[in-house]
């Protein structure tokens, strides 16, 4: 590529001159006499500067063009760092490719495992483009200037639009995972034919009459055995991808509706293919649908079909009922009339909350309630309308789910505003008595997104602003740090609403006591010497900056481990009471330019009854200074284009959060002492020790995590833990 002088930031040519002149005009540096050029005289010059009211240096210089982002010098900047990243663009292997629209160009340059792919819009007007790129099957496509993963590339023709003159650079994948929001999807046609003869009673030899009951054991048994294993490993709420579903087994079910709107509400069983055996259990509700009664409604479940089914001379699919939107409206309207359905086994409780007629309102009133699906990666979420979040938890636990409990108490006891309120619940019995909770219905709220993409954003723009003006501008945090502000005021106040007395039991506070503090001890204890040891055997083919991390916080072990006992002789401070359990910016909605909480699961890792466990709500303060810290890591690593921008614009990134910090943890010391969670602020400073190990034990954990699943992001909790530690160098 060749690039003449003053091309990068559009100054133009003087035509006028003749010959080649008209490209050698003076350099437009900046608005003063000459374009910043020269101090001479204009009329010695030996070719005169552009003087032209829109190309000339008054107008185009590098001086204006520097302070602003979006300049073409700006983008020129860009556009050349990236570039500089990659070998392929100039060395390699060139494939073009020919797709049938002749008004954009597309190619793919390859140099070892670099794969780049290139498509340009040479036309003035918006282009659709379909590309066929089957050899690049799997691999996520990367767009380059801005760092975002595409949806991964599958047998279709890849399909894109670009805009007038547009173009993508587009690195394709192996390691990248694909955009949280992509659902793989199987074409209809792809799909295998079961065969009923009875509707839902093909599967039940109880429920058809003697010389069919074969038939039924086979339609069951192609069920169990070929196609719900299927179904199940291409959903994303499937918890174990890696181990194969042999066999998904209906150890209960119920009906929902009558007659043509039936649902089978069913509890299966999946067993897998492992060392381990073992089998969990989901909660898989199903929808039957015909072309010949309700085409459009067949089509609409097409997405998340189990299997075609044929039933004489009728075709449709059998699907996942939480994409019916029939379904979803009987469900809610099943839930405000307390009904109770019977299961073979148990029963299925519908049960409404105590705000269920303010927060349903006449929203079933409305013919239709348009259905809008959520991808989740443990559980399935329906939008009905604009009013109504139904949610169903998939992957089932024995006991009344957290999010439910919580809700319930912060919705209908303590009336706290900041969380989405709860309006009912749908729950199953088992013949023992136990009880399980299949799925919550919440009022749907209005928002601008999540803290966590809000926080990376702000950062990301802050930084950029930064590289572009070659400075160290800093003047764009104060803003970001009275929105933490407000974000701690809200946690804080949950936590008050949290430790209020209202004489139920599970919710009451307590004091902490000594004893406490020698629980949480042991177990941090225990937690960090599993890291450690993982730690030491993890740091094959580690870049050297974490390697040597890695091998500090190995030489400090027995520093860390004596201050993990400390903990156990301290003072008790504060108070025991529940908590949101696994809080960080992802848990957060922006709405209306406040914050709502979200999500009160608690950690997925840990058991039920650790989760329902009351603690110190400085764990959940924890993880969100360990929030802000992995924010801006992925700020800085998508704002800068080169190791050398990263390392200079670090100094900017550890200030934002080093503000933050200290602004958010003012604020919450401030309304935590208010609302009596501390008797004043030297008691809450006092309680600093267990803070920072409560940060310890969340960064630990996060080690582990990124040791298991992403090893590119170890270097966010080793610096964490080396931090916290002091042994950063």
């Amino acid at each position: 590529p060749v690039l003449y002088y003053g091309d990068e930031i559009g100054m133009g040519d003087n035509i006028f001159l003749g010959d080649r002149d008209g490209v050698r005009t003076p350099m437009q540096w900046t608005p003063d006499r000459n374009g910043g050029f020269s101090r001479a005289d204009p009329q010695r010059l030996y070719l005169p500067p552009i003087q032209d009211p829109i190309y000339g240096f008054e107008a185009v210089n590098v001086e204006a063009q520097s302070r602003e982002a979006s300049s073409l010098l700006s983008w020129t900047r860009r556009l050349l760092t990236v570039r500089s990243g990659s070998k392929a663009f100039g060395r390699g292997h060139f494939t073009m490719l020919h797709p049938g629209n002749r008004k954009v160009l597309a190619y793919v340059r390859e140099h070892g495992d670099d794969v780049i792919l290139c498509v340009s819009n040479i036309s003035r007007t918006a282009q659709p483009v379909e590309l066929e790129l089957g050899a690049w099957k799997g691999r996520v496509p990367v767009e380059m200037m801005g760092r975002n993963p595409f949806p991964p590339i599958g047998e279709l023709p890849y399909l894109m639009t670009l805009p007038g003159y547009g173009f993508f650079w587009f690195r394709l994948s192996l390691e990248v995972a694909p955009p949280s929001w992509h659902t793989d999807r199987l074409p209809i046609e792809d799909l295998p034919v079961l065969v009923l003869f009875d509707d839902w009673n093909s599967f039940f030899r109880g429920k058809v009459v003697p010389w069919r009951i074969g038939m039924a054991e086979k339609t069951r048994n192609q069920l169990e055995s070929d196609l719900l294993p299927r179904f199940m490993l291409r959903q994303r709420w499937y918890a174990t991808k890696n181990e194969t579903p042999t066999r998904a087994r209906l150890v209960d079910q119920g009906r929902l509706g009558k007659g043509r709107s039936e649902w089978l509400l069913s509890l299966v069983d999946v067993d897998v293919d492992s060392a381990a055996g073992g089998s969990a259990r989901y909660f898989v509700p199903m929808s039957l649908a015909y072309d010949d009664d309700d085409e459009e409604r067949t089509r609409a479940l097409a997405p998340v079909a189990v299997a075609k089914v044929r039933q004489l001379a009728k075709m449709g699919v059998l699907a996942d009922a939480m994409a019916d939107e029939a379904f979803c409206r009987t469900l809610v309207e099943a839930i405000g009339q307390q009904h109770e359905t019977k299961a073979d086994k148990g029963r299925f409780l519908f049960r409404r909350g105590a705000s269920f007629a303010a927060l349903v309102g006449d929203a079933l009133a409305e013919p239709t309630l348009p259905l809008h699906r959520l991808t989740n990666s443990s559980n399935s979420v329906s939008l009905l309308g604009d009013k109504l979040f139904l949610k169903a938890y998939r992957r089932m636990q024995p006991g009344v789910g957290l999010e439910l409990e919580m809700g319930r108490f912060l919705t209908d006891v303590v009336n706290f505003k900041h969380c989405v309120p709860v309006a009912g619940s749908v729950q199953y019995v088992d013949a023992d008595g136990s009880l399980w909770t299949l799925a919550l219905l919440q009022a749907q709220v209005a928002n601008q997104g999540d803290a966590w993409q809000f926080a990376v954003e702000q950062l990301k723009r802050l930084l950029e602003a930064s590289a572009e003006a070659d400075g160290g501008s800093r003047e764009g945090i104060e803003p970001m740090v009275d929105r933490a502000q407000v974000l701690a005021s809200r946690i804080a106040e949950l936590h008050i609403a949290l430790a209020r007395r209202t004489g139920d039991a599970g919710f009451d506070p307590e004091p902490v006591q000594a004893e406490d503090l020698q629980r949480w001890g042991t177990a941090i204890r225990a937690e960090a010497l599993a890291t450690l040891k993982l730690l030491e055997n993890a740091q094959a083919g580690w870049p050297a900056a974490s390697a040597a991390l890695a091998k500090r916080i190995l030489a400090a072990r027995e520093a860390l481990l004596e201050r993990i006992d400390a903990l156990a002789t301290s003072a008790p401070v504060g108070l025991l009471t529940r908590l949101h359990g696994d809080l960080h910016l992802g848990q957060v909605l922006i709405t209306r330019d406040d914050f709502l909480l979200i999500d009160f699961e608690g950690e997925p890792t840990r058991s039920l009854e650790e989760r329902r466990a009351k603690q110190s709500a400085l764990r959940d303060v924890a993880g969100m200074l360990r929030s802000f810290d992995y924010a801006r890591h992925t700020a800085l690593q998508q704002a800068a284009k080169s190791p050398a921008e990263l390392d200079r614009l670090a100094p900017l990134a550890r200030d934002w959060e080093g503000r933050i910090r200290e602004g958010f943890l003012q604020t919450y010391r401030d309304l935590a002492v208010a609302g009596g969670l501390y008797a004043d602020a030297e008691q809450f400073r006092a309680a600093g020790a267990m803070l920072d190990l409560f940060e310890l034990e969340k960064a630990l954990y996060e080690l582990r995590y990124e040791i298991d699943n992403r090893p590119d992001w170890i270097e966010v909790p080793l610096a964490g833990i080396a931090t916290l530690l002091g042994v950063t160098s």
